[in-house]
């Protein structure tokens, strides 16, 4: 029976933008006999090849080919590139005809390419039914440090994951022993991963709400552990261990190999299901780490730093990209490997995605008065009925008297100038810190701005300031936008919106005695109505997502928010292009 095919339409977008000749490489899923494509890889002479499977979650596959530009296609070449494809016996083929900006779908059967339609599938849709788990464990590897011997040592440790000596700890006291139903502790019968999810309270990720259609990222978080007790009644033939001795001068080397690896599995599926699953996950983290080793290991010195795990999920993608960088690498120093990835996913050049400051930020519980990270998310949507804007990337929300410090009444637009420059830090544009009050006043000073008195004191800033802090500490020009009362920022939705479309950075708002952080707007350029998405810094309380997102301290508002006998001055901080 020939599958019904999906393609995600982050894949169909990025496809459709593209004029000039691409070959490449697709990768999805296949689930109900449905395929769903979720991602690509064009071809580049010093691109990852076949090994960017390894940064991919388990039960990703390498599952068609695509081409993009041209108007005919070479279909021997393409049935030869189809032959790369083991994961099904019908590989896909998509091509975009830029001339005609249409999408043709095909599958490769009985040696045939057969025409076949098929459906984009939204981000939404794909997130309601997968989930992520996560598997995290470290292993000590110690080895000679030689090319040979690391491979065996990493070889050797994959194949004792892979040999069901491994148990998965899934939640709470619930354990995969083996790939059968009997191989479950902990619950009875065999529910889905879905089921379990719901009912649990994963140690990261958070399960959804009911009511709100909008779903996030789950993520599940799954630990290894090792069974050493035998099995009874299984009889092993013990004999005495068996020691080669080689006399020669060598050096070792002996670390901490951190497995975090990522899994996608259907909410259906049963949980009996996922320890191969598990494994697989576990393998293609092990084969990025000794990758990256060996890299450094042929290319550098003798010495080799601690390899660190990063999770990305790029918002055009759609989907998580895991990367090793090693401990002490330099931004700088991997800006080649960020430049393959950009091109081999057909991501903008404009903005970093790849820093270890754009990994992915999986939900915990908030350690005590750490500002929380982004809480506009899971809002719900204005009726305005315009177009929407929102601020890219992480930042973090900085508001009254955090950190066991009473600002209430004066500290607000420093609060929002710590908010702006959370953003640049969490964007990986600058490794500097988020100002102090110390640090704010003292640049302002050290400029000239203020007196010498200024320091420790309880005096407001506004916009003007924010932009001086901002160039001076972080590098960051600011455009100054005012308006002489509250009823003219009607109208500068035009140009709120393109910042926002092309910079993405929160807005810092000054007007009066109050400050605010706009992070987004719909504008109705029909109607001409404008809504603002604020984020205020006057909250008092803790960091209770519930509490700020139900009583407005982060939401959408009209025009009538603000104070129409007032004047405002907008920082809008310009984001620099690179990766």
């Amino acid at each position: 029976m020939t599958p019904s095919l999906k393609i995600s339409q982050k894949v169909v977008n990025k496809l459709s933008n593209f004029s000039q000749e691409i070959l490449g490489k697709l990768y999805g899923i296949v689930t109900k006999n449905t395929f769903i494509v979720l991602g690509l890889q064009t071809e580049l002479e010093n691109g990852s090849g076949n090994a960017l499977i390894n940064s991919l979650p388990a039960e990703i596959y390498l599952c068609g080919v695509f081409q993009s530009g041209s108007e005919t296609f070479n279909e021997q070449s393409i049935k030869s590139s189809l032959a790369e494809v083991y994961v099904t016996d019908n590989p896909v083929f998509v091509h975009y005809n830029s001339s005609t900006n249409k999408i043709t779908a095909h599958f490769y059967i009985n040696g045939q390419l057969e025409t076949t339609k098929f459906a984009p599938i939204s981000e939404q849709e794909i997130l309601s039914q997968f989930l992520y788990l996560r598997l995290k464990a470290n292993v000590p590897l110690t080895c000679e440090l030689a090319t040979n011997s690391l491979k065996d040592s990493f070889t050797n440790l994959r194949k004792n994951v892979a040999s069901g000596v491994m148990s998965f700890g899934l939640g709470k006291n619930i354990y995969l022993v083996g790939s059968d139903s009997e191989g479950i502790v902990g619950v009875t019968g065999n529910p889905s991963i879905g089921e379990l999810f719901e009912t649990s309270e994963p140690s990261e990720g958070g399960a959804r709400k009911k009511k709100v259609q909008n779903y996030e990222i789950d993520v599940m978080g799954v630990d290894m552990l090792k069974m050493m007790t035998k099995e009874l009644g299984v009889a092993e033939r013990e004999h005495a261990p068996l020691c080669v001795l080689d006399k020669k001068q060598c050096k070792t080397m002996t670390i901490m190999v951190s497995i975090d690896s990522l899994s996608m599995v259907n909410r259906q599926t049963k949980i009996a299901n996922l320890y191969e699953i598990l494994v697989e996950s576990a393998v293609r983290n092990l084969r990025l780490l000794e990758s990256s080793i060996l890299e450094k290991l042929q290319n550098e010195d003798d010495t080799i730093a601690q390899p660190e795990v990063f999770h990305f999920y790029p918002d055009d993608c759609g989907h998580f990209v895991t990367k090793i960088y090693l401990k002490g690498e330099t931004e700088d120093a991997l800006l080649p490997v960020r430049e393959t990835l950009h091109n081999e996913l057909l991501l903008s050049g404009c903005r970093p995605m790849f820093r270890r400051a754009n990994s992915f930020a999986f939900k915990t519980k908030n350690p005590g008065n750490e500002p929380l990270i982004n809480p506009h998310l899971g809002l719900k949507p204005t009726d305005n009925g315009g177009k929407v804007a929102l601020v890219k990337g992480k930042y973090a929300y900085y508001h009254y008297c955090q950190n066991k410090m009473d600002d209430n009444g004066w500290g607000c637009a420093y609060r929002s100038l710590q908010t702006l420059a959370s953003w640049f830090k969490l964007q990986g544009f600058t490794d500097k810190e988020v100002p102090t009050f110390k640090d704010i006043q003292k640049c302002l000073v050290d400029l000239g701005d203020k007196p010498s008195s200024f320091i420790g004191s309880k005096q407001w800033i506004g916009s003007t300031e924010v932009n001086y802090v901002l160039n001076t500490l972080l590098g960051v020009t600011c455009k100054i936008l005012y308006v002489s009362s509250g009823e003219e920022m009607g109208s500068k939705g035009p140009e709120l919106l393109s910042h926002f479309e092309n910079h993405g950075s929160p807005v810092m708002i000054g007007g009066g005695v109050l400050a605010h952080t706009i992070l987004g707007v719909d504008y109705n350029s029909q109607s001409g109505n404008l809504r603002f998405l604020i984020l205020d810094p006057h909250y008092t309380g803790g960091e209770d997502l519930h509490t700020i997102q139900n009583k407005g301290w982060c939401g959408w508002k009209s025009v009538d928010f603000w104070d129409k006998t007032a004047y405002y001055n907008m920082c809008l901080p310009q984001v620099p292009k690179g990766i």
